[in-house]
């Protein structure tokens, strides 16, 4: 199966008509949603969205309604087929997609997506926003909700036994000296193999600073990418 998240510019890709296509919204943000998504569905009749319910369904094509999921934060959504057990050859239920979705401290949901390949979690707009323009009060208490969700993430990981393989998570220059506490506090809190950083807002070299803070030295192996657009990861 093929996975795209948060697809807002560049050039869509090709579905593989032998492969399910799902993708992924965070939320209505331009930066994050753009319309073209569902041109995919006019080339492929195995696509599905999994949207934030922040989205309308009043704003989807007619052609497209039936292969779409509006996911409300903190809700569990599966996909199963149809499977003949080895053993009995009875016909039974297989989940092969599952979707945890999380609230986010801007708009819409986080997703923690799992197939039997790997677990991904995109941050979407999750993340510690902490604003030079906003008072003390107002980023602790944003810090606070952000570490609520974190642990709520935490408790699926626990319970699952199962860390994300990867995990995409805002470092967004344009919170100054504040860029990396977002994704330092996902790593320590949740974990995953490996740490993908986005939302990078024009300015890549956050990521190598990332690297280079002392707080990433448990981690900064395990951080990916320069930035670059049109990066390709094979793990």
């Amino acid at each position: 199966m093929n996975l795209l998240f948060d697809y807002y510019r560049g050039e869509l890709p090709v579905p593989d008509p032998d492969k399910p296509l799902f993708v992924f919204v965070s939320h209505a943000h331009p930066d994050h949603f753009q319309k073209s998504i569902f041109s995919l569905a006019e080339r492929a009749d195995n696509v599905v969205y999994f949207l934030s319910d922040d989205i309308r369904r009043s704003a989807l094509p007619l052609w497209v309604q039936g292969n779409v999921r509006l996911l409300a934060p903190e809700t569990e959504t599966e996909l199963c087929r149809l499977v003949r057990d080895a053993k009995s050859g009875e016909p039974r239920q297989e989940t092969f997609l599952k979707v945890n979705t999380y609230r986010s401290t801007d708009e819409g949901v986080a997703f923690l997506v799992d197939t039997a390949e790997a677990r991904i979690y995109h941050a979407g707009d999750l993340n510690d926003w902490h604003w030079e323009e906003n008072t003390a009060a107002e980023n602790n208490a944003q810090r606070t909700l952000y570490l609520e969700e974190l642990r709520e993430i935490r408790a699926e990981v626990e319970r699952s036994k199962r860390i994300p393989d990867i995990a995409f998570v805002p470092v967004d220059s344009r919170l100054g000296a504040d860029y990396w506490r977002g994704a330092d506090a996902y790593m320590r809190e949740v974990g995953a193999r490996y740490l993908v950083p986005m939302h990078l807002y024009g300015d890549a070299s956050v990521i190598q600073k990332l690297r280079e803070r002392e707080a990433s030295r448990p981690y900064r192996d395990r951080i990916l990418g320069t930035g670059r657009e049109g990066e390709v990861f094979t793990l």
